[in-house]
């Protein structure tokens, strides 16, 4: 039979098909209708709709047609009620039976397989019926403990059991003689699951779709439940097994998605067939006994689908796979071409061309597997992020503290480079690198003269600049130092004239309003490494204009203000126009030269340079740090949209490599850059639902009691009593208690100490 389609005059819910599978039936709140299966027409046979005062009995959300007496059908009316029908009556009207059990919209029903006067529904208010058409009455109850029933199907393989799937997305297997509690209840969607169906050859399998945009096939006797999940691209509305085709499923979207796919289990990937017939969404689909010919209908028609007519994605697909870990590891996999085929200018000639049929596709295939690793001492490795996101500061001390911690981090972990841009976001923003105070002069050791300290600093060789200050390369530079009688009792003129030079950039401190310019000590042409080749004979000259006033003091000195006034405070300068300094000993021959303090010039720019600099090259981590730490600084430089992507970039790999607090952190600290978006992280992904463990509806939050069902929210399974503080439950069944008393519990027994069946495990 060809592919065949038919416009429907209102939307469609569900159809069903005859027990010889020549008949089919579709139903809608406005349609009702039966029509036969010919060679190659869908032939309209009746309209049960048909009549004076259709009422709400007549809209229908589900419709099933029983599968031993074909003359009997079944409804789920909006309005709650189970409408039976008779074809077989005289009268226009077909309309059976009503059975108005149900307080809400019926959702489904299902005739059992080999009894045909047994009929079950499931409803929105919670409740399953089973009816007796003989009795014309609800012979059973069932309770799901849930908000709604969505599908509920006997086992074909097993006359006295029935599943039933809830809004809650739990699975539930009851057995037809016990109406109190379930046999067995299990989680396999993370939001509510729309449709289920038996496995028609495995009898312990089914598939159920969600609301989560999976499909997953569950074998209800093992642990865990879930043996294949098929992920979808929107949420799915229906399933139906392939007959005669063990690993094959169909299955409809709720939205979006108009397309019938049928999948193949063991390739979860990839559609194996599609069928793109459908302009609007379809609402039901249903196999007509042959792996070959399925119908469907939905909001627009009505069509029968030949197999052979349907898309093959597969052939539209590059056999190459591609994925990179979370490590940073990059595997690619490509498949092995066999050597008959045909290779060269050969392969490209249509006759030599091999069409394969489509059960090769799902075949074993030879396929090759290439690794790349990702080396750990690359410039942007998963371990060094990992490393630094657990041991960088963001807050809770200054920022030269921090700066300084995170350099220790980067450098421990062999990054130099990162080390030097921390040392340098401390030195422009905070004015000393390592210790060193923002002094604007010059400093040298003294060991007589308590107003001039000894600088502790020169044993560092990477945080000074030496200079060369005259005498002998071999004395001793501790001897430099003097106090004010020895200068009083110096005798010589003259070469207490000639050392001017060697006096001022001997390295002392000199508490007077005078100062070398930085260009002219960087000019001077000495170096630590020709000391001992200098001549220390010649004698210097200091011009006056080297003198020029000190700027205003931007830092507070390092010094006591008490030892600013020394006995050795300097001399003025003469009348006659020469400098006159202290008098040092030739041996002090290296001076030290501060760091500078905040430059004057504007540097936001060129850190903002540096922080996309980062970013372009992949370690968004540095960037968000350095936004972090730095605070209001750079709010007004740096793009409000740009920043907002560096922090959920670098939210999403902390939680890839489930660094949970940290990323919490991160989240708490956008607040102070002024992000919401990266703020609602919290709110939109920390969620938790609670449930009564009695009748499974939502628990609100800080209430004591269910609404529902008025019992305790938080009472105890093994002892009865109410739980304050610690509540620990099975996320199966929702039952808990106090953590001791489940511990004790779990240890020795395997079951639920609610009784309900449910086989609760203590990770």
């Amino acid at each position: 039979m060809r592919t065949i389609c038919v416009e429907l005059d209102a939307a469609a819910n569900a159809l069903d098909l005859s027990p010889d599978n020549l008949q089919v039936v579709i139903a809608g709140r406005h349609v009702f209708k039966i029509y036969s299966l010919e060679e190659d027409d869908l032939v309209e046979k009746a309209n049960l709709r048909a009549g004076k005062n259709p009422n709400l009995n007549f809209s229908c959300n589900d419709v099933v047609w029983n599968p031993i007496e074909d003359s009997v059908l079944a409804t789920a009316a909006t309005n709650g009620a189970v409408v039976t029908w008779n074809l077989n009556k005289s009268s226009r009207s077909k309309l059976d039976c009503v059975f108005n059990d149900h307080k809400r919209t019926v959702n489904k029903v299902s005739f059992h397989p080999s009894e045909p006067h047994q009929l079950i529904s499931g409803s929105q208010d919670g409740f399953m019926k089973l009816f007796d058409l003989r009795r014309k009455e609800a012979a059973y109850t069932f309770t799901s403990n849930a908000e709604s029933v969505r599908d509920v199907q006997f086992n074909p393989h097993l006359n006295m059991q029935f599943c039933a799937v809830a809004e809650n997305g739990n699975v539930q297997l009851w057995d037809m003689r016990r109406t109190d509690r379930m046999e067995k209840q299990f989680t396999a969607h993370g939001g509510p699951i729309f449709a289920l169906d038996w496995h028609p050859e495995v009898k312990t399998w089914i598939a159920t779709a969600g609301r989560d945009k999976t499909i997953k096939v569950c074998d209800v006797y093992e642990v865990p439940n879930v043996r294949h999940t098929i992920q979808t691209i929107a949420s799915v509305g229906r399933v139906k097994w392939r007959p005669n085709a063990k690993y094959h499923i169909a299955s409809s979207a709720l939205i979006w998605d108009c397309s019938i796919n049928v999948w193949d289990i063991r390739r979860p990937y990839i559609p194996f067939a599609a069928f793109n017939e459908h302009k609007k969404l379809t609402s039901g689909i249903a196999w007509r006994g042959d792996p070959n010919s399925l119908l469907s209908v939905g909001r627009d028609c009505l069509i029968h689908h030949a197999f052979k007519d349907a898309t093959r994605p597969m052939e539209k697909v590059n056999p190459v796979g591609l994925d990179i870990s979370v490590h940073g590891n990059i595997s690619n996999a490509t498949r092995i071409k066999e050597d008959s085929e045909p290779q060269g200018a050969l392969a490209k000639l249509p006759m030599f061309r091999k069409s394969p049929a489509m059960n090769e596709h799902y075949g074993q295939v030879l396929s090759s597997v290439h690794m790349m690793l990702c080396e750990e001492e690359g410039p942007v490795s998963p371990y060094h992020l990992v490393q630094s996101a657990k041991n960088y500061l963001l807050t809770g001390k200054s920022l030269a503290e921090i700066c300084e911690h995170n350099a220790a981090v980067a450098k421990k972990l062999n990054r130099p480079q990162i080390a030097l841009t921390w040392q340098m976001l401390q030195l422009l923003y905070v004015g000393a690198v390592g210790g060193i105070d923002p002094l604007i002069g010059i400093q040298s050791s003294s060991r007589d003269d308590p107003a001039i300290q000894p600088d502790t600093s020169m044993e560092n060789d990477q945080r000074s600049s030496r200079h060369y200050s005259g005498g002998d390369g071999g004395g001793d530079t501790s001897g430099g130092g003097f106090s004010a009688e020895e200068g009083d009792t110096e005798t010589d003129d003259t070469d207490n004239h000639d050392l001017k030079l060697t006096h001022i950039a001997s390295g002392m401190t000199i508490n007077q309003d005078f100062f070398f310019g930085d260009g002219e000590i960087n000019q001077m042409p000495f170096d630590y490494d020709n000391l001992n080749n200098f001549d220390t004979s010649q004698d210097w000259t200091l011009p006056n204009e080297a003198f020029q006033p000190r700027h205003e003091i931007l830092y507070p000195s390092a010094m006591p203000p008490q030892e600013y006034h020394s006995k050795c405070s300097p001399r003025e300068i003469q009348e006659s126009g020469t400098a006159t300094g202290y008098i040092v000993e030739p041996q002090s021959l290296l001076s030290e030269v501060k760091a500078l303090g905040t430059p004057a010039w504007e540097c936001s720019d060129l850190v903002v340079k540096m922080l996309y600099h980062y970013a372009s090259n992949g370690d968004v981590q540095m960037s968000v740090t350095c936004v972090i730490v730095l605070g209001d600084r750079l709010k007004e430089h740096l793009d409000k949209d740009q920043v907002e992507h560096w922090f959920l970039s670098y939210i999403d790999l902390l939680q890839r490599f489930q660094l949970w607090n940290i990323a919490n952190q991160v989240i708490q600290l956008a607040e102070y850059t002024g992000l919401p978006v990266v703020q609602q992280q919290n709110q939109q992904s920390t969620t938790i639902a609670l449930q009564c463990g009695q009748c499974g509806s939502i628990v609100s939050r800080n209430s004591l009691f269910c609404r529902k069902c008025g019992c305790p929210t938080s009472a105890c399974a093994v002892c009865h009593g109410m739980v304050r503080g610690l509540f620990v439950w099975c996320q199966g069944c929702s039952h808990g208690g106090h953590l001791n008393h489940m511990m004790k519990w779990v240890a020795n027994n395997k079951s639920c100490p609610a009784g309900c069946g449910h086989l609760c495990e203590y990770a």
